[in-house]
């Protein structure tokens, strides 16, 4: 049998998962970029099948059939939500990604894309003490982005903040290292993420990252 599993993962950690757990699968195909690949495994077992999804379950998604993109607007739709961006280092990309797929106008509200500080405070409602605080690169930042959006037309906000490279990084704070944040009025979620690469790899990296924990904010509480 052939299997197919969609998974939001960088290349480096999809192989170093299947070196590690699976040194017997020789041969698969790898389609995607950024952290949202399609995988497909030929002619495995069940058992092998069973194994595969056990290894990859924290970073898989959907049926194989959808991107990230299409498949959180297809959630959207299904529990009748809706969605806002406040977007950083990715620079609207997250939004974009959203809006390339059709049908997204019932759930997408719009993005802000939020470079500066001054931004950030003036159109999101981030606290000028939280960024004195902790920097605009923060767990606390990310947060206050996300919920910003937050009104009575929008059920969900996504954020994204981090430093993209190739300067501005830091020991504290180096160069792929990123936060996200997804919230709504309830819940919310907030991860810590370093990637390596190039600014463009970076920003893809942190783009599919964005979409993919909107995916599992929505399987997770609604």
């Amino acid at each position: 049998m052939n299997k197919y599993l969609r998974v939001c993962a960088t290349e480096k950690e999809i192989v170093e998962r299947l070196d590690t757990f699976h040194p017997e699968i020789v041969t698969y195909g790898k389609k995607g970029s950024g952290a949202d690949y399609l995988l497909t495994f030929y002619n495995i077992t069940e058992a092998s099948s069973e194994s595969l999804d056990y290894t990859f379950r924290d970073v898989s998604y959907g049926d194989g059939t959808r991107s990230l993109a299409e498949e959180l607007v297809a959630l959207l739709n299904e529990k009748n939500l809706t969605i806002a961006t406040a977007e950083s280092l990715t620079g609207g990309s997250v939004g974009s990604k959203i809006v390339d797929v059709a049908g997204c106008s019932s759930v997408y509200y719009g993005g802000v894309i939020a470079y500066s500080n001054e931004l950030k405070i003036s159109a999101l409602g981030v606290a000028e003490e939280t960024i004195a605080d902790f920097g605009a690169v923060s767990e606390q930042t990310a947060i206050e982005m996300a919920t910003g959006l937050l009104n009575e037309n929008v059920n969900l906000g996504i954020s994204t903040t981090g430093i993209a490279g190739p300067t501005g990084g830091s020991l504290l704070k180096p160069v792929g290292l990123v936060y996200i944040a997804v919230t709504d009025e309830e819940n919310t979620d907030v991860f810590q993420l370093q990637f390596a690469g190039n600014r463009e790899e970076i920003r893809n990296q942190a783009r599919d990252k964005a979409l993919f924990y909107a995916i599992k904010h929505l399987q997770l509480y609604y």
